[in-house]
């Protein structure tokens, strides 16, 4: 009986799911080949964008069932008419409204799934949500407001239990620049090598891949157990050389330290893949007319490979500093899981400590809101520095 009733469940989810792409999309043919006044499409963004913040409101908890359902139809009726006019105002073209319309239904969905999320975040942010009040909260009642409270906490108090919010944002910031650098540069001479015609290069590829290829917590995990103080590779290759084993395990430098070397060791390759591909891409003409006009091989580096690489430097390293600075999958392993040792944390690492380790909910939600603003400065800087913003062709 139990698997008939969940059959059911999964097909009356197909259903619904169905239903409502099909009313999205007969809404959004509608607006989009419909001549409408100008007018109407601010009209219905401000209607939509009620609708969506009372769904937003009431999604914590305080409706449910058909009346839950029927708004969310209603919003994202109201959300395919926005669209469509949207569409309809700034992109005339039939075959570009048709190409709307294919993604429109994929561009809602993930649109949501990012949005709310981060508002429901946002929210929880000025709130006092933690262990204590956490079941008050399941059972529908409403949590106290409690202002830039936790906001406060984030810059005042200790995320963990011994080290300070600005404590871990000097060793993220120290994370970054050391993993970023050695994976640029790392990357950028290990794509020159393979880029030049040598003997057995796909070979050499394949391997160096492997890195990034294995799963990262397999490879953490083995390299945890390379730094065992005791039985690990490293400290019997030192101790073969007459240098005394090193406590990777407790000591404060040798804990990040180890954890450098191994995202270091995981994140080469990808920058490797990705400026391969850019050196790729580069017309072999510009090197031998560089080389007829008499010019060496630092000077066709500088002048040719790297302002025709930056529009994949850029990207690149954008990504590269975004996983790094939020990579708490190393730390994590590396420290011994769970709690482990603050030796190593970096702010992601204390944000999720300090959600699922201390149950601070609500400060950890203003937790992630500061590191988003933070690493969100980051990346605009570096784009302004690099020139990642500006238009190529000018």
């Amino acid at each position: 009986m139990d698997i008939v009733l969940a059959i059911a469940q999964v097909l009356l989810l197909v259903a619904y799911t169905l239903g409502a792409i099909a009313i999205f999309e007969g809404v959004l043919y509608w607006t989009l080949y419909r001549k409408q006044h100008r007018l109407f499409w601010p009209i219905q963004a401000v209607i939509g964008a009620g609708v969506g913040a009372l769904i937003g409101y009431l999604a914590g908890g305080d409706i449910g069932g058909v009346l839950h359902w029927l708004m969310s139809i209603v919003g994202g009726v109201l959300a395919a008419a926005v669209l469509g006019q949207l569409a309809a105002v700034f992109a005339p073209s039939r075959q570009i409204k048709l190409a709307f319309m294919l993604m429109a239904p994929a561009i809602l969905v993930v649109s949501l799934l990012m949005l709310y999320p981060f508002f429901f975040e946002l929210r929880l942010a000025f709130t006092n949500l933690n262990l204590y009040t956490i079941n008050r909260w399941i059972q529908g009642q409403p949590l106290d407001f409690v202002g830039l409270d936790n906001f406060v906490k984030v810059f005042t108090t200790s995320p963990l239990q011994t080290v300070s919010f600005w404590g871990l944002l000097l060793r993220t910031m120290i994370w970054t620049a050391i993993n970023m650098a050695f994976h640029v540069g790392f990357g950028l001479i290990l794509a020159l090598l393979l880029n030049k015609n040598i003997r057995g290069r796909g070979i050499y590829r394949t391997i160096l891949i492997i890195p990034w290829a294995m799963p990262q917590v397999i490879a953490v995990l083995s390299w945890r157990g390379e730094f065992h103080p005791q039985f690990g590779l490293i400290n019997t290759v030192l101790e073969t050389i007459g240098i005394s084993g090193i406590n990777w395990w407790s000591d404060p430098l040798p804990v990040f330290a180890s954890c450098i070397i191994v995202n270091v060791w995981l994140g080469i390759p990808f920058m490797m893949v990705i400026f391969l591909s850019g050196l790729q891409s580069i017309p072999s003409d510009l090197y031998e007319a560089a080389k007829l006009a008499g010019a060496s091989k630092w000077q066709e580096f500088r002048h040719i490979t790297l302002p025709l690489l930056r529009p994949v430097v850029v990207p690149s390293v954008v990504l590269g500093t975004i996983w790094t600075f939020n990579n708490v999958n190393v730390i994590f392993l590396m420290t011994g899981q769970g709690g482990g040792n603050e030796f190593a944390d970096i702010l992601i690492s204390a944000l999720y400590k300090s959600a699922f380790s201390y149950s601070r909910y609500s400060f950890s939600a203003a937790f992630a809101m500061v590191i988003f603003a933070i690493l969100t400065l980051i990346v605009l800087m570096w784009l302004k520095v690099s020139g990642g913003v500006e238009n190529p062709s000018e």
